[in-house]
């Protein structure tokens, strides 16, 4: 079977879909079935893709003519947009709908390309792949369409890098520590992480680590911890190294994660392969993530534009941080349980059932 496959997004920095993207095509390449004509527009045909602005037309475009003259028997969209034209089977992965439900931590052009794109992939596509069953949900409710169209795939790690381990090699992280990871969106909830640091510093001797990289679109949290009065115990972290992760995690007192809303979520499913207790809120997907194995507290209301100001949930979140510190019983089940929940799922399982996708609609 011949497969094109749009794969920009293993051109990005970073992010969850890089990694899925990365992962699927490896284990795409090892299926003894399966050919893949890899499209991410750098060094392979169609024309280099340098700019978010230009993605309409190579998408449109560039793309879409290229599919046409190479006619695959399935050509799948990893990155929820699929050309205006349709001419072969067509599988798109939508991985959630954030760009419709919380437009305002989007930057001006996603606000503008992504509604329009994500329903006409969703209606147009003759496959929906998306990675947790609240995304399936969301996606049949918001574009009516059947659910029978969308197939979810959960997420794996490599469970071969994000494991326990010894030591985190730094020379400014002394002690003990709370751990965040991620991109800093606005959705991630920083800010209402840092509130809930700060009504319990005092009672305990940890730095509050928030590791990952800026957004598209800045949400003012490093800004926000340079005024508290813990600003001195707030660090902020850019650019660990991949190798430096498994250690990162492993060597936190606790990871918490707050966001808003999450089509799944990588961090808290890494921190939990590597032992790590995992807290999380009820935001989208982040329950599926963790199952019994973390803490998840809830937020006062289910509309998400409110959940960025909700006092209540702050004082859950601190006091929830201040109990689980508290109690090694309760942080070494999690260290267990959380182990084998984060590595239920695996890489094979999600391209094997890819590849049964690919199957029910191939020419």
């Amino acid at each position: 079977m011949n497969v094109i496959i749009e794969a920009r997004a293993r051109t990005a920095r970073s992010g969850g879909i890089k990694s899925y993207v990365i992962y699927l095509l490896k284990g795409l390449r090892e299926h003894s079935n399966i050919h893949i004509d890899v499209v991410d527009g750098s060094r392979s045909s169609p024309v280099p893709l340098r700019s978010e602005l230009l993605l309409p037309y190579w998408m449109n475009y560039q793309l879409e003519t290229y599919i046409a003259r190479n006619k695959p028997n399935v050509a799948h969209f990893t990155k929820a947009a699929i050309p205006r034209k349709k001419t072969v089977p067509t599988v798109v992965t939508i991985y959630d709908i954030i760009p419709i439900l919380l437009p305002e931590t989007q930057s001006l052009f996603r606000r503008a390309y992504w509604p329009t794109a994500l329903h006409h992939a969703a209606v147009q596509s003759d496959r929906i792949i998306t990675i947790s069953e609240k995304s399936k949900q969301d996606i049949a409710k918001t574009f009516r369409v059947p659910e029978e169209k969308i197939i979810v795939t959960t997420l794996a790690i490599d469970a071969s890098h994000f494991k326990p381990m010894a030591n985190y090699p730094s020379t400014d992280t002394a002690g003990k520590y709370i751990l965040f990871v991620g991109t800093w969106d606005e959705r991630k909830n920083i800010k209402t992480l840092i509130r809930a640091f700060e009504l319990i510093a005092g009672q305990i001797p940890h730095q509050l680590i928030v590791a990952g990289r800026p957004a598209h679109k800045d949400d003012g949290a490093r800004v926000f911890a340079q005024k508290s009065k813990y600003a001195d115990r707030i660090v902020f972290r850019e650019h660990i190294p991949y190798v430096d992760l498994p250690s990162l995690y492993s060597n936190a007192d606790i990871f918490v994660w707050p966001s808003i809303y999450e089509g799944w979520g990588f961090p808290p499913q890494e921190a939990m392969a590597c032992g790590t207790p995992v807290i999380v809120s009820n935001g989208g997907s982040l329950p599926e993530v963790v199952g019994d194995a973390g803490a998840i507290v809830p937020f006062s209301s289910n509309d998400l534009h409110e959940r960025m100001y909700d006092g209540d949930f702050t004082q859950r979140l601190s006091q929830e941080m201040l109990n689980l510190i508290g109690n090694e019983a309760a942080k070494q089940r999690f260290r267990d349980a959380g182990i084998v929940q984060a590595t239920k799922t695996t890489w094979a399982q999600v391209t094997e059932k890819t590849v049964a996708t690919y199957k029910e609609i191939a020419l």
